[in-house]
Order: structure tokens, then sequence, then C-alpha cells
């Protein structure tokens, strides 16, 4: 017999009635199923037991489909979450308050494994009160994460503490207490067949989870892995985007790099196999590259130069040496802001391999240009005339000189005590290698014949191109040198007889005794004319024979006699003028010229024959550096 049935007192119809009735609005208004329960508590009748039973069965149906329901909206929710915008940490942490709320749970967690060591770190919690327990790292196989991750399965304990089956790491059991936690349930977060994590329930009281909350703990546990595994790829996908940028801007580099060595490659090779100059290298060095370049010798001297617009302070000077084999010849300057690239790096470097080339190929060309010149001066110079013809063409078809335009001659030596050391050939003449350099500036000839060295100069003044001459010379040998010219002439043949006339002006020269000076023959005045064969010791003969006696009688008594011829002549042999030139009176004069026929023995000194010798000697006595009196 059913407890709700009494044989004695059977209930009344009617009040069974109501009791059914008031269970039916009980359950239309969804109240608790202890209220149900109170309602059918009353009932004795088998019919009435059975519909109570009925009644409550429904309500545990209509309980379960409300818990159902919410736990649907729960993980659609977090299905829409999946698909949202959101950070994987919100996302996450809404998933653990979903389970929290839907579990009616004090606290949960997640807990992801740590690649490199395989313990289970706290990655999102809630409900938690210590910091303890949200700092924990689990070693894998204790405590229930440990469990859970290392064998992929859920685990569920009413008492965390005293459960035997766990194997407690002291520190975690010390922050689970210090939490409060009680009961926990773990359930795995897998990407395929890989454990990466586990999701958690705690309670801070004993609390047995039934497979419904665990089933919907893994639910929810399945979607926080879609969110890391999403994470992961979203991390993944951005490291591989960031890559694939990097590579686009190394390629880029490169392309740009390889469009620059292309374009310097297409500047600078011309440059070789044009055999330009370097003033057109060093341009395109400053258009390829920017900022400043300088060309510099290895003495530092500067041969070429191209410069930026003013204003750039924070330059950067990067130096490239030129050098062929063990030779250095000089360095390559660049000047701008910041460091180089390697492709810069290697177009400077590019570009001083091209100097080097135009420099050794400039160096050939000058040695042949020279040889070439030497040879025509040689030529023209020689002892038997050359073929004028074929000279001339030569002089064309090689543009080492134009002799249709007026050259100077200029014949230059040391002292005149000076001789060519035994053995030398005349190409090494001590004067040679300078007295090229002036003759190339000029565009001129410049060789050695005898031993002095000859200058062909087109141009320039006789006199100009002997000064010229002389202090180059001398400037560059640290010894006077002297330098007779004649010119200018054009024509190949006016220029060999012009030498002949530069050498009899360098002859005189070194007779005078103006070591150290240049001039030409009409530079000499009439000396020039007469004199041009004489030599030194002829020279002196005719001094010592026409003023050296006045000379020996003024040095003796401090008397002025050969003053006194210098002004008679100067004054046309008229003692009045004479007088007045010298500031004495006429009388004096007449002495004077008394005295001065005595000393020279007669009186052929102021007769025509004699006036012309002693008037030709006082002229030699000014034009030498010393004169006699």
């Amino acid at each position: 017999m059913s407890p709700l049935q009494s044989p004695e007192r059977p209930a009344p119809a009617t009040t069974v009635a109501d009791t059914l009735t008031r269970v039916v609005e009980l359950l239309a208004d969804d109240a608790p199923a202890e209220a149900v329960t109170a309602a059918v508590a009353g009932l004795r009748s088998p019919v009435a037991a059975s519909a109570a039973a009925d009644a409550l069965a429904v309500r545990d149906l209509l309980d379960l489909r409300r818990r159902r329901e919410r736990e649907g909206a729960a993980l659609y929710a977090t299905a829409r979450d999946l698909t949202s915008l959101r950070s994987s940490d919100e996302v996450l942490r809404a998933i653990v308050e979903r389970a929290r709320r839907l579990l009616g749970s004090d606290s949960a967690y997640i807990a992801l494994v740590d690649a490199a060591t395989g313990d289970a770190y706290m990655r999102v919690t809630t409900g938690t009160r210590t910091e303890g327990i949200r700092a924990v790292r689990q070693r894998p196989g204790y405590g229930v994460g440990g469990f859970v991750i290392q064998t992929g399965q859920a685990l569920a304990t009413p008492d965390y503490l005293v459960d035997e089956r766990i194997r407690h790491d002291p520190l975690v059991a010390a922050a689970v207490g210090a939490d409060g936690i009680v009961s926990i349930a773990g359930v795995p977060m897998k990407t395929g067949t890989t454990v990466i994590g586990a999701l958690f329930a705690a309670n801070r009281v004993r609390r047995d989870f039934d497979q419904a909350e665990i089933a919907l703990l893994s639910s929810l546990a399945a979607h926080a892995s879609v969110v890391i595994e999403n994470a992961r790829l979203y991390e993944r996908t951005q490291t591989v985007t960031a890559e694939l940028r990097e590579a686009g801007a190394r390629l880029a580099a490169q392309r740009h790099a390889l469009e620059r060595a292309a374009f310097a490659h297409e500047q600078l090779m011309p440059l070789a196999l044009e055999r330009t100059d370097v003033a057109e290298l060093v341009r395109v060095v400053r258009r390829v590259l920017g900022g400043s370049a300088v060309l510099l010798a290895a003495d530092g001297t500067v041969l070429a130069e191209c410069h930026e617009e003013p204003g750039a302070d924070d330059r950067v000077a990067h130096e490239v040496e030129i050098r062929v084999g063990e030779e250095s010849l000089g360095r390559l300057r660049l000047l701008r802001p910041g460091p180089l690239s390697p492709a810069d790096e290697r177009t400077l470097e590019r570009a001083a391999q091209t100097a080097a080339l135009l420099l050794v190929m400039g160096r050939q060309t000058a040695l042949v240009a020279r040889e070439l010149r030497a040879e025509l001066l040689a030529d023209l110079l020689a002892d038997r005339a050359p073929n004028w013809a074929v000279l001339q063409r030569r002089a064309e078809r090689s543009g080492i000189a134009d002799f249709d335009r007026p050259h100077t001659v200029v014949v230059a030596g040391g002292p005149a005590s000076e001789e060519r050391p035994a053995g030398i050939p005349e190409p090494d003449h001590p004067l040679l290698g300078a007295a090229v350099d002036v003759a190339e500036r000029h565009g001129g000839l410049a060789g050695t014949h005898g031993d002095t060295v000859v200058l062909v100069l087109p141009g320039l003044d006789a006199d100009d191109a002997a000064r010229l001459v002389v202090d180059e010379l001398t400037a560059a040998s640290g010894r006077p040198v002297t330098a007779g010219a004649a010119g200018p002439g054009a024509t190949a043949r006016v220029v060999r007889g012009l030498h002949r006339s530069a050498a009899r002006c360098h002859r005189l020269l070194l007779a005078l005794g103006r070591e150290g000076h240049g001039a030409s023959l009409p530079a000499l005045g009439m000396l020039g004319t007469v004199l041009e064969t004489a030599d030194t010791q002829q020279v002196r003969g005719l001094l010592d024979r026409t003023l050296g006696p006045l000379t020996e009688y003024d040095r003796a008594t401090g008397s002025t006699l050969l003053t006194t011829v210098e002004a008679y002549f100067s004054a046309g042999q008229s003692p009045p003028a004479t007088a007045r030139a010298l500031g004495v009176h006429v009388n004096t004069v007449y002495q004077r010229l008394e005295r001065i026929t005595a000393v020279l023995g007669g009186t052929r000194w102021r007769e025509p024959d004699g006036a012309v010798e002693m008037q030709l000697s006082l002229a030699l006595n000014r034009q030498m550096g010393e004169p006699l009196g």
C-alpha cells in the first residue's frame, strides 16, 4: 500500500481534485519542487499518489529543461564569442565566468601547459581570493591539473586535500588551502589529441560534481581550446605575416640595391672604356651615392672633387683606398650623413677600382705622351735637320704639338761649373722632370740636348718664358738655374733656329756671370748682339784690360775714376754735363779726366775706337752681377 493511501479514511474526491488542480497551477507557475512536494503531501489514494509522482517527475523534467536551456544559451554565447573580434583573454574570461555561474561554483580558472617545462600555469581566474592560487604552477602528474593534463581525462574530487587519488605538491596544496578551496573538478582542453590545458570549477565546501556538470564543463573547455588554438594560429599568422613583410622589405631592399648597383655599373663602366678623366668619375660618384666626393692622391693632393649644396653639417667621411697591387695611388672619399649600406659600400669600392684603372691608364698615357714629346723634340734638335713634312705630320697625328702656333724656345741649365756625372744618359738630366712638368702644364715639349734641358712653350713671350723656367726649375732643384730664351716663332723649321739663338743666349748669360737669371738676347741689348759668341774668359779679359787699371787705382787711393768714366760717357763726353751729373765743379772733372788718361796710358779711351771698347766694357760691367769697381 502506498504511503499516500489511508484505508481507514479515504480523501474526499473534492479534496484530491483540488490538490491536483493546485499542483497543475504550481507547475504552470514554474514553482520550486519543494512547493509541489508540499502540495501533494496529504494525498492518500492510489490515484492521487500516482498523480503526485507524475507531478514531481514533470517538475524534474522542467528543471532539467531549464538547466539545459541555460547551458545551451551559455554554449551558444561562447560559440558566438569565438567568431567575434574580442581578444582571446576576454573570451577566456567570459568562459570561466559562465562555468562558474552555470555550475554555481565559488571559483573557476583555466590553466595552460608551458611548452618549455610541461608545467601547468594559471592563465585566467575568477572568484579566487589569494594571489598564491593565481600564481600556481603545477608539475605534470601532481594535483588535479597535473592529472588532467598528463592523462587527458576529467577528474573531480569532493575534498582536494584528503583525496588519496591525488599526488599533492606541498606548495600547491598550501595555495589551495589558503584560498579555502575544498572540492575541485577539472576537464582537459585539447587540440586534436594534444592536451594544451585544463578548465576548473572549485567550491569552498564539499561537493560531488555529477556527470552532467562534468559534461558541461567539458563543452566549455572545448570552446576554450578553440580560443587558445585560434590565438595560437593568429599569433602564428601574425608571425608569418611579419616574416613575410620583413622578407618583402628585404627583397625590396635587395631589389633597390641591385637597381642602384646596376645604375652604378652603367655609370662607372663607360668611364673606364672611354678613358675619361677622374673629374668625371668624381661627378658620377656624387650623382650615384649623393653627398660630396673627393679624389685624393697618395700625398693628399686633391685630384678632383664634387660637392653637394652647403649646409650638411652631419656628414660622415667614408674612404676607400685606391690600390694597384702593393702600391697606393690615393683615396676616394665620400662625405654623406649616416652610415653606408652594404650596397653603397660595394659601389664606393667599385668606384675606387675604376679610379685605380683610370689613374693607371692616365699614367701610362702620360708616359707614352711624354716619350712621344721627347722623341719629337730630339728629332727637331738633332744635328741633322729632319724631314719637315714627316715631322709636321707626326706632331699633328699625335696631338702633342701644333707648330702652326707661335712657340718660344728656352734652354736651361745649372751653374757653369756643373758637370754631368759620368755614365748618366741624357734622359736622366737632374732638371728634366721639372722641365717636363712645366711643359705639360703649358702644352709644350721638354727634353734634353747635351748638358741642357730644352723647353718649347706655346703662347709665351721669350723673357716671360725664361723667367718662368728659372723660377720653376730653381724651386724644383734647389740650385740656381740659368735660362736663355728665343722667340716666339711658328713652324718647326723656325723653332729649330730659335733653339740655336736660345742656346747662345744661355751661354752668354753664363759668360756674364748671370747665373740664376733668365733672359733673351734682345733683353741684353748691344751685348746680346756683339758678344753672343763670347765666353766667360773672353769677357773677363776685356774687362781686366779696359777697366781693370781704373778699378785698381780707385781701390788703392779711394778715388772715383770709374764712376767718372761712367758719367762722362753717359753725358755724351761733355765735361760740363759730367760735372752737373756728379755734382762737382767742371775743373774737378778735367782733373779726373787727365788722371784717367794717365792711369790708362793714353787718350785712346776717349778716341772713337777706344770709346766703343770702353762703353762696351762699362755695359758688361753693369750686366754682371758683381761689377769690377
